[in-house]
């Protein structure tokens, strides 16, 4: 391939001749193509065509398969293998025993990793075709619209974490992205004063490279170059660039934190790969899926899709991608302890930045927080027995059943709470204070102080 053309692009361009235009109704083609043939909403709406009872025509197939490659996969050079195995292998008969389309669709893909592994390449057998009643498709397409809907754009929790850490998990980049902009904008608005930011891609198996841009164009004040893409559907090169006129005024400036597994993958990896390359963002799990290139279902006959890497994405400071590599995280850890790992991480370095001891006491709460609910300390009865007795104020600590208990007239007087150990002579007592008991010049426990969520501090006598 000779140097392409370079043309530019910004989210929501609406110029029709520019290349960003023409990608963008490539990918709405793309979403179209799913839904008629793939949705949950659609296979109601499919007529059997009954391939099954016909003999397959292998050489046909394989003739379509190849042509197919040969016009759409990224990579010349390696169409041109790929091509080359696949009739050595026919001429071999290796696929003439092969009577199940499935199998055969298997078989297929199997010899086309064997010369180049795309994680986005695949063969599968459909057999179905769509129903040409249009208002049938239209009430598809309208089903798939609505499933998108209740299922929220696939954001899934939010929430503020202890020390005022901003968390986000959504599963899916929405290629619908005009309908879910007012919900990823709520929940930007709702996490803009939050000290830090997780966002949890673990789950998160890719979607449309253009919600990717509008979402990380929540974390750059200016126009920023994002990524190139390289396509045979074109000569040109289309650029991304964030685009702060799409976030409704909203710019988060805080530390980003993204927490990724094995099953992240595609358009989560964009994300992740990017932010990372611009050192706007810590990843945090496991090394990633490690699927770069868009493709798109092409019909190759006799019910049989193939689907090929048509683009490749190439970020503009590495030149590369994250292709058969993956995203390899900054902090390496088991994605299940993903989240408390950034946490910790995050804690660690608000602590030292804090300029207070208030400041400090309200990151060393979210601190002990963290650590009774994923580290807490094994504490025997004797253990336990150290910290018994009455305060100042009627507060009552006993063992009981081998916790130890507490109960609180500040509460109501009849709440009993268990508290949760953090470490020597820390507990977790309630939503609101920690409690670490005190000890005296003869080395008994003889007060204690209450360490409150918003880092004030109160201290209390034993009677």
């Amino acid at each position: 391939m000779g140097k392409p053309k370079t043309q530019t692009s910004t989210i929501g361009h609406n110029d029709k001749n520019n290349l960003s235009f023409f990608m963008k109704n490539l990918l709405k083609l793309l979403s179209l193509f799913i839904v008629l043939f793939f949705s949950n909403s659609c296979i109601a709406q499919v007529t059997q065509k009954g391939i099954h009872s016909k003999s397959l025509d292998i050489k046909a197939l394989i003739d379509s398969l190849t042509k197919s490659i040969e016009k759409h996969y990224i990579f010349p050079e390696k169409a041109v293998q790929m091509n080359k195995y696949l009739r050595e292998q026919y001429k071999k008969g290796v696929y003439d025993s092969i009577k199940e389309p499935n199998l055969l669709a298997y078989q297929l893909i199997e010899d086309i990793r064997k010369v180049c592994y795309d994680s986005h390449f695949n063969i599968f057998y459909q057999d179905l075709v769509p129903n040409e009643n249009l208002k049938e498709q239209d009430d598809a397409i309208k089903q798939q619209k609505a499933y998108e809907i209740e299922s929220n754009f696939k954001f899934k929790k939010l929430e503020i974490l202890p020390g005022n850490i901003g968390y986000i998990q959504f599963n899916e980049f929405s290629g619908n992205i005009k309908a879910a902009k007012p919900t990823l904008t709520a929940a930007m608005t709702f996490l803009k004063n939050s000290k830090a930011l997780i966002i949890d891609l673990r789950y998160n198996g890719g979607g449309d490279p253009f919600m990717v841009k509008q979402v990380e164009s929540y974390f750059f004040k200016d126009r920023v170059h994002m990524q190139d893409m390289v396509s045979t559907f074109s000569k040109d090169t289309m650029s991304l660039y964030t685009d702060p006129t799409s976030t409704d005024g909203l710019f988060l400036s805080m530390p980003i934190y993204i927490l990724t597994s094995k099953n992240t993958f595609s358009g989560a990896e964009d994300f992740s790969y990017t932010m990372q390359t611009l050192k706007r963002a810590t990843v945090v799990g496991e090394t990633t899926g490690g699927g770069a290139h868009p493709a798109i279902p092409f019909p190759i006959g006799q019910g049989f899709l193939a689907r090929i890497p048509f683009a490749r994405p190439i970020n503009p400071i590495t030149l590369m991608n994250w292709e058969g590599v993956g995203v390899i995280p900054n902090i390496s850890v088991i994605a299940s302890k993903a989240l408390a790992k950034a946490q910790e991480t995050i804690y660690q370095d608000l602590f030292t930045k804090s300029k207070t001891e208030k400041e400090k006491r309200i990151i060393q709460w979210a601190i002990n927080d963290l650590v009774a609910k994923t580290n807490p300390p094994k504490l025997n009865r004797e253990e336990l027995g150290k910290y018994t007795g009455t305060f100042v104020g009627g507060i009552n600590f006993y063992v009981e059943n081998g916790n130890i208990l507490c109960k609180n007239p500040e509460r109501g007087g009849t709440n009993i709470f268990k508290l949760q150990p953090v470490t020597e002579g820390v507990f977790l007592l309630d939503e609101n204070v920690q409690i670490q008991f005190v000890k005296d010049s003869q080395g008994k426990y003889s007060s204690l102080h209450m360490l409150w969520i918003d880092g004030n501090l109160t201290s209390k006598l034993r009677k």
